[in-house]
Order: C-alpha cells, then structure tokens, then sequence
C-alpha cells in the first residue's frame, strides 16, 4: 500500500513504493555511495555530486541559461520538490532550431484565389453524359480551365475551415481534377458520372460533392430508395385504386399543407398493412368508390386483435384522404368500432 512519506535520499515528498523515490532508484544503478562534494551527504553520485545537488543545479541552470555542469561545484542552498511530478528544469520552454530539413520533396503550393467564371453562359440543348472513368489526372489536366481553378480554391478554403487532413485534401484536389479539367459553363456533373469515375480510385465522393454542391455545378440523378419501394408496392393494383393511394402514400411520406411528413417506417407499415386488401379488391374494383362497408367488415373479419386494429386505422386515413380530394362520396370506414385489443390471459400451469 502506498504511503506519503518523504524520500531518504533526495528528501522529496510523495506516494514512495520504498524508502527512495523512483528518481533516486534509477540515479543509484550506476554510481558509488560516497560522501558528496557539494552537500557532504553520503549516498550515490554522479560525478561526485549526489541527485539533489544535481537538481538543484538544473534548476539554476534553467533560470540563467548557463550549463548545469558549471553551477555543480557546490549550491549553497537546496530547493525542495515533490516525488514523481514533472522536474523544475523541464518547465521552462526552451525554442531549440531543427535539427534537420523537411525530407520528401516540397509540397505543393496552395490553389491561387480564383474569382467565379463569368460572362455569357450557352445553355445546353439536351442533356450529355460524360465518360470520366478514362480521365488520367496526370494527363488531362487543364490548368487554364477557370471552373477547375474555382473548385480548387473552393477546396482548398472549406478544407482551411474544417481541418481537413493533407490526405483528405490530396484526395478531393485529385478527384476535382478528374471531374472538372474539361468542365465548361451550362455543364453539370451527375452523381452517376462521379460514381463512376472516383468509386473504382478510392477517392472521397462525400466531400468532393460537398464541393461542387458549393458551386453549384452537382447534380444528383439517383432515385431515392422511397420511389423505388413504392413502385414494387403499388404494383399489381388497379389503376383507379392505384393513382388514390399513391397520392395517399406520397402525402404521408413528403406532407402537405396542413398535414406533417409522416416517418418513412410509418409509410412502409400503413401500406404493407392494406396491400393484400388493395389486392383483393382490384380483382373485383376498378376504384375505390366502389368498395362498400360490407366489403370493408369482410376484410376486418378475417383479422383478430392487433392486426384488425391497424388495418382499420390505416383505411380510415386512406378513405378520409380520398374523400377529401373528390375520388370518393362516402367513407365506407365510418361508424366502425376499432374495439379493444384482446390480450392473453396468463394461465398457471396445469390449471
């Protein structure tokens, strides 16, 4: 167990493991116990001069910038310390040159400012792709392009603030090059094209976008993931009952003017809930107009608990959408009691 207690040998004070601190325990390896030539206490010595008046000596050769070796031939006084903290001497910053140059070659030079290109831009008549993945960054730089110049600079300046890493700004200072040496004005870059070129490189997408997001030159073609599930899912369903709920579907998910956006695993639900019935009913119904109260109790009776709970909710909000756009003249959900949820009733065993 740990004690506070002060040092036998350099009188330090602090949590000793032994009789001596750790400093005096490495000091004693080498050296003899003899008397010493400053202090005249007998213990280990360091070319005649115990550890405290060593201590001692760096602590004046930290304060007057002389040698510690030269103030050793005897302090008359000694300055107390406590046990495992950090030396006096070591406090005092000490501005030393390099020893050696920057290895390597010399970095690159920051991107000049360059201003925004200007002037009349000639509208495309229809759309291009373009093919990147055959770019060569080493090859096909065009250093007088303005729009590559603006990227860089915009590079360079989000990187500044952000504290992008010099391997990070290599990376998208690559990447822009790749994207924007033949870039002229009215032109955008399309994520399938910066997919294709940066993705087999290894090249970040996420901040080279962010990028040319920033000077508006980024255009994003993919389809979210939302449309291309509500196309499997509406799938099979009559037309008029088709256009009905996506417009519902799409209300829930994007909002309206007096309706918030729902979440989207609250869309998923609402519409994996009703598709069997959605599916049932396009084999006798062309719209929704024609569903009746009978055809709804019908759905509800073949569904217990839980799930003929939700399923009424969910067809409520579509009836009720669809009533107040006009496809529909009467709700065939109203008036019909939800109920309570039946619960299972815990049993012993054996009873």
């Amino acid at each position: 167990m740990l004690e506070p207690d002060s040092c036998s040998n350099c009188l330090a004070w602090g949590l000793l493991f032994m009789r001596w601190c750790g400093g005096c325990n490495s000091f004693a390896r080498p050296g003899p116990h003899a008397p010493c030539a400053g202090c005249r206490r007998r213990g280990p010595l360091r070319k005649g001069y115990c550890r405290l008046c060593w201590c001692q000596a760096r602590t004046d050769a930290a304060a007057t910038g002389a040698k510690a070796e030269s103030l050793l031939p005897g302090p008359r006084y000694h300055q107390l310390f406590f046990a495992h903290m950090a030396p006096l001497w070591e406090r005092v910053p000490r501005l030393r040159p390099p020893k050696y140059e920057r290895r390597g070659r010399p970095r690159k030079p920051d991107p000049s400012p360059a201003p925004p290109p200007g002037g009349w831009i000639q509208p495309s008549l229809f759309p291009v792709c373009c093919d990147l993945t055959r770019v060569d960054p080493a090859g096909h730089t065009g250093p007088d392009n303005p729009w590559l110049a603006w990227a860089r600079h915009t590079a360079h300046r989000l990187g500044e603030a952000r504290g992008w890493p010099r391997k990070i700004r290599l990376a998208v200072d690559r990447a822009l090059t790749i994207l924007m040496s033949r870039h002229v004005g009215g032109d955008v870059v399309r994520y399938s094209e910066l997919h294709s070129a940066l993705q087999p490189r290894r090249l970040n997408m996420e901040l080279t976008i962010e990028v040319l997001d920033h000077i508006g030159v980024f255009l994003d073609d993919r389809t979210p993931s939302f449309e291309q599930w509500l196309e499997r899912k509406l799938d099979g369903i009559a037309p008029g009952i088709r256009r009905d709920v996506e417009h519902w579907a799409r209300l829930l998910h994007d909002g309206g003017p007096r309706s918030q956006p729902r979440d989207e695993n609250t869309v998923w639900n609402y519409l994996n809930r009703i598709r069997p019935v959605l599916i049932d009913w396009s084999s006798r119904y062309d719209h929704l107009r024609e569903v009746t109260r009978d055809d709804v109790l019908a759905q509800l009776d073949a569904l217990h608990g839980g799930q003929r709970q939700h399923t009424l909710i969910v067809l409520r909000s579509l009836f009720r959408q669809a009533k107040k756009n006009g496809t529909v003249f009467k709700n065939p959900t109203s008036r019909i009691r939800v109920g309570q949820r039946e619960y299972g009733v815990l049993q012993a065993p054996g009873a």
